[in-house]
């Protein structure tokens, strides 16, 4: 598995640096030079911006409650993996962070992720807890919980 690993990161170097090389020849090479530090400095505001709190309310989650609340976060991962690869130098791994920035292909790859980590949504209904604001709930009457006749 080490050796696949170390295979593919040789791989990805060779292919960044020829499209590094196919977007110098098309815009220049100063100008791909300066996109791809821009990109960098893109990538260190989307991680300040997903912060240092949501990553680590990730490690909390997983030391405490294991890969199903985690499974529940996948999108905010997403979002730092993004900037983390925004990050790097490199044009591949920028159009790959740029898609994770993107909200369905986050919450896709999230949810995808998320099943393979065998997170499951909680149930809802009578039972289940939702914590929500003040605001945000109201009483309701007994009459009000019967459930619908399904037909």
């Amino acid at each position: 598995m080490g050796k696949r690993i170390a295979i593919a990161l040789l791989l990805l170097r060779a292919a960044e640096i020829v499209a590094f090389l196919l977007v110098a020849w098309a815009i220049g090479f100063f100008p791909a030079l300066g996109l791809m530090v821009l990109t960098s400095l893109a990538g260190g505001l989307v991680l300040r911006h997903a912060g240092r709190g949501q990553i680590a309310h990730l490690r909390v989650a997983m030391r405490h409650n294991g890969v199903t609340e985690v499974a529940g976060h996948a999108g905010k991962l997403m979002f730092a993996l993004g900037g983390i690869l925004l990050l790097l130098p490199g044009f591949i791994t920028d159009l790959v962070g740029a898609g994770l920035l993107v909200g369905p292909i986050r919450r896709w790859l999230g949810a995808t992720i998320g099943r393979a980590l065998g997170g499951t949504r909680r149930p809802s209904g009578p039972g289940s807890v939702i914590d929500l604001a003040p605001d945000e709930w109201r009483p309701v009457a007994d009459h009000e919980l019967a459930k619908p006749d399904r037909r």
